[in-house]
């Protein structure tokens, strides 16, 4: 693994080197300071000026950091969008080295200044009598990332803090390195109960206004695109299940960041093995998770997850009454198993709802009682908003302000293809915080596209901006 990472790495770099950047890149998220890689084993340090410094060789890796263990994931496509920034030469006062075609030895001072140790009497009072085993031999090439400054005539130097960071050495900044408990990441864990996976996610420094993909395969480190995968448009999902998985098999999964068109950050690789005996989860414990994904001032929207395959699909009851039940109650029925969204035109009133698990003339599990009001929510009847923004290459930027209003719900900005988008209906980015007036939709695909925001009232919208349009070439 080791010599993987030293070959990929230099290859990698030096190719990049060569290849057209992205003007604009989408690094959401990224903070200085932070070690990422994407599908090849080669390691960048992400700058605080936006781009990616190479490790010419693990030596050079090692004089900054012990272990791989801070490395975050990334696509091949967020990598692709960071251009290459240089190499990353040695620490400060770690080692010393020489080049193979000259035999002087050189200490390693700030910002990849070389000093020639003068002579040997100096180098024992420094580092020794064994001063020679601090002597790394540098490949020719490796010499132009480096620059000459004054011999080190006496036995005096300042070695690099602790905290001293590649940041500093290049003079980006002198912001220390983020540490473990600060690296944007996702966690995932799960587990199999029968032949479904269950599971769960944390995010740390890290939001997801546009949901998450989760992607599964029976290799390791599966990508979006390329792999089968979950989408989960909400910002704040953190689980999901997959069923009827083959028994025996070994599946791998991963959750990433989803940035519109590609994906940001991904979790670690989570791997679940199915028992050979594993079969769908009998009565005792199916279950069936009700949700609204959307409402108006006479409609809603329901989504539900389980963990089981209903062969005859489900029926959709609907009461005034808590736990409405079938036969009895006002009902839809879906009868494709594949199928678990649903749509009710209601009046106003507080109405309740259940899905259950249909068998071919009553119904077996139930979901839980989701309460739903309709025609409670009342729009403002005065202001405005407005909205300004502008585009940078893939990415638009958006700003607004309110005119003798306020939404104590937040805002929905909502982005269409269209004039006039709406929500629900189009896609959209939902902030709670009523005192936020910015957002960003970073890697848009080529094409025109008209945005709005509105004033939240919990299920519908109330004032919208004006509409905002915006060509991405």
């Amino acid at each position: 693994m080791l010599k993987k990472f030293l070959v990929g790495g230099l290859i990698a770099g030096w190719l990049m080197i060569l290849m057209p950047i992205s003007a604009s890149a989408t690094t959401t998220n990224l903070q200085p300071g932070t070690l990422i890689k994407a599908s090849t084993p080669s390691v960048y340090y992400y700058g605080a000026d936006g781009k990616r410094y190479v490790f010419p060789n693990e030596k050079t890796f090692k004089t900054w950091f012990v272990s791989f263990d801070t490395i975050i994931s990334i696509s091949d496509e967020l990598l692709a969008d960071v251009p290459i920034g240089g190499n990353v030469t040695y620490k400060p006062g770690t080692r010393l080295i020489k080049i193979t075609s000259d035999p002087k030895v050189y200490y390693v001072d700030y910002a990849g200044t070389l000093r020639h140790v003068a002579d040997e009497s100096i180098a024992k009072q420094l580092w020794g009598n064994t001063w020679y085993s601090l002597v790394d031999d540098l490949p020719d090439s490796y010499f132009v990332n480096y620059k000459t400054g004054e011999a080190l005539s006496s036995p005096s130097i300042q070695p690099a803090s602790a905290t001293y960071s590649i940041n500093q050495d290049k003079t980006l900044s002198d912001q220390a390195d983020p540490t473990q408990n600060l690296i944007s990441k996702i966690t995932l864990t799960g587990k199999m109960d029968g032949n479904v996976a269950f599971l769960n996610w944390t995010t740390e420094s890290l939001d997801s206004p546009s949901g998450f993909k989760v992607v599964m395969s029976n290799d390791p480190n599966p990508v979006y695109p390329g792999n089968d995968y979950h989408y989960l448009s909400s910002s704040s999902a953190k689980s999901d299940a997959w069923y009827e998985l083959n028994s025996s098999a070994t599946y791998y999964f991963r959750v990433c960041q989803y940035l519109d068109s590609k994906c940001g950050i991904y979790s670690n690789n989570l791997s679940l093995t199915v028992a050979g005996s594993a079969t769908t989860p009998t009565t005792s414990n199916k279950s069936i998770t009700l949700k609204l994904t959307a409402s108006s001032t006479n409609s809603v929207n329901l989504e539900w997850v389980t963990n089981f395959r209903s062969p005859y699909g489900y029926k959709i009851v609907k009461s005034t009454e808590v736990n409405p039940v079938y036969p009895g109650n006002d009902y839809h029925y879906i009868d494709n198993a594949d199928i678990k969204v649903d749509n009710w035109t209601l009046s106003s009133g507080t109405w309740h709802f259940r899905v259950c698990e249909y068998l071919n003339g009553t119904c077996g599990v139930y979901s839980n009682d989701l309460t739903v009001k309709i025609g409670t929510t009342t729009t403002t009847t005065s202001g405005s908003i407005s909205l300004t923004g502008s585009v940078s290459g893939k990415n638009v930027s958006l700003n607004w302000t309110l005119n003798n209003m306020t939404s104590p719900l937040g805002f929905k900005v909502v982005k269409a293809e269209h004039s006039l988008p709406v929500y629900p209906g189009d896609v959209y980015h939902y902030y709670t915080d009523p005192g936020l007036r910015s957002d960003a939709w970073d890697g848009l695909s080529s094409g025109t596209y008209h945005f709005r925001v509105c004033e939240y009232l919990g299920g519908a919208c109330g004032k919208y901006s004006n509409d905002l349009t915006f060509t991405v070439q």
